[in-house]
């Protein structure tokens, strides 16, 4: 059976993005799996994952409930998972820039629960894609409410952003004092479809990078242009040279999926791994 091979003199956890062990929901790739979120579970067990990258993508998430923590609590024990994360994903349709005050203080008295029951490690805030600011207004405000939910989280775990802004640019905002120990998700994908080196945030801030995205595709559903001239792959890159991050946490497979053969798709994307592992 293909497993997850155990990096060597790093201690990390294998976590997956919830979600990938089942099928769309509504047509939509990454959404919580509200029909099948605690069969994901075994089948994550048996390819040796560690932890679960919660999917958040709406207010009415059952981890927002007392008595379904109770519940996800129990099927996680007796699957001898945990869950590493939450992933703020409702904020990729709904950006940080307009965001209600009422909705930022609701997310983040509700978060503060869950990180305390689960213990949960780190709390990732996309600011990506559609979740995107696009103006001085908008940058303005999306500051304006990340600095409210790292300062009323940044004592119960890490919090870090998901972003395809620039590794140049993101300094700016890293080095923001109120900031201080923000971190960033990094997304291997983003770094590949948006011409980025890997390079890059390893020389800049590698104390800042807390988590990694694992991007695979197989050569059947198509193929993402690669960023370097000289054949560079990136998660060749990352294996070598993983001792940098002193910080990272976790390492999590967010990879492509479709929608009927899902497992087969994840196996794909490990066996991938496990040849840069065992190089």
């Amino acid at each position: 059976m293909i497993k997850l091979k155990k990096l060597n003199g790093k201690k990390l956890v294998y976590s997956f993005v919830q979600g990938r062990f089942s099928e769309e929901v509504a047509g939509k790739f990454q959404h919580f799996p509200i029909n099948s979120w605690e069969k994901e579970f075994p089948a994550a067990r048996k390819l040796n994952f560690d932890t679960i990258e919660w999917i958040v993508s709406d207010y009415s998430n059952p981890i927002f409930n007392r008595l379904f923590r109770e519940i996800i609590s129990s099927k996680l024990k007796k699957n001898k998972l945990k869950i590493s994360s939450i992933s703020l994903d409702l904020i990729m349709d709904n950006p940080l820039h307009s965001l209600k005050k009422a909705e930022v203080q609701w997310l983040i008295v509700n978060l503060g629960k869950i990180i305390e029951f689960f213990k949960i490690k780190r709390i990732s805030i996309p600011i990506e894609e559609r979740s995107r600011f696009n103006n001085k207004l908008e940058r303005n405000l999306s500051l304006k409410n990340l600095k409210f939910f790292y300062s009323s989280l940044k004592n119960k775990c890490k919090i870090c952003i998901e972003t395809d802004i620039s590794p140049l640019s993101l300094i700016n905002i890293l080095k923001i004092k109120r900031l201080k120990k923000l971190g960033i998700l990094l997304d291997l994908g983003n770094t590949r479809a948006h011409g980025f080196s890997i390079k890059d945030y390893f020389n800049l801030y590698p104390e800042k990078i807390y988590s990694i995205h694992i991007k695979y595709r197989d050569k059947s559903y198509g193929t993402t242009k690669v960023v370097s001239k000289k054949g560079f792959y990136e998660l060749e890159y990352l294996i070598k040279n993983i001792n940098r991050l002193k910080n990272l946490e976790d390492i999590s497979f967010q990879t492509y999926k479709s929608n009927k053969n899902y497992l087969n798709d994840m196996k794909k994307s490990i066996k991938n791994f496990n040849k840069y592992v065992q190089k």
